[in-house]
């Protein structure tokens, strides 16, 4: 994610095919504790060693235990208005876009998004 300056990774299986993905707020619910609530989240991070020992105890967690697998992804010769439409239906931010073989070959993100109903509003 840091690398790439993405918010979001995609998950393959064994094939290479899609089976869901990971953003930056899984990753977050995976380092806090399921005892913690949204609301005790910030007194019990409240210090920097707190913060370290939840991440630290995340680590090992399984990406299969965290990441999302209800995603609806989108094909490259979709038209911008099936697009829109899939984001809209599915309320996701974010689309990745597979091959007719389930391999993923890109990602639209929120600012692709943003473009494509740009493009209908300016219409």
């Amino acid at each position: 994610m840091n690398t790439e300056h993405t918010n979001t990774v995609l998950v393959v299986d064994e094939e290479g095919k899609l089976s869901g993905e990971v953003s930056v707020s899984d990753l977050f619910d995976a380092i806090i504790p399921d005892t913690v609530s949204g609301d005790e989240a910030l007194a019990h991070f409240s210090n920097e060693e707190n913060f370290i020992t939840a991440v630290q105890a995340a680590a090992d967690r399984l990406v299969s235990d965290f990441m999302i697998y209800d995603i609806t992804p989108v094909y490259p010769e979709d038209t911008l208005i099936t697009i829109a439409a899939q984001a809209i239906s599915h309320q996701q931010a974010r689309l990745p876009v597979i091959n007719h073989e389930g391999r993923p070959v890109g990602i639209i993100s929120r600012q692709g998004l943003k473009k494509i109903l740009a493009k209908f509003l300016s219409e």
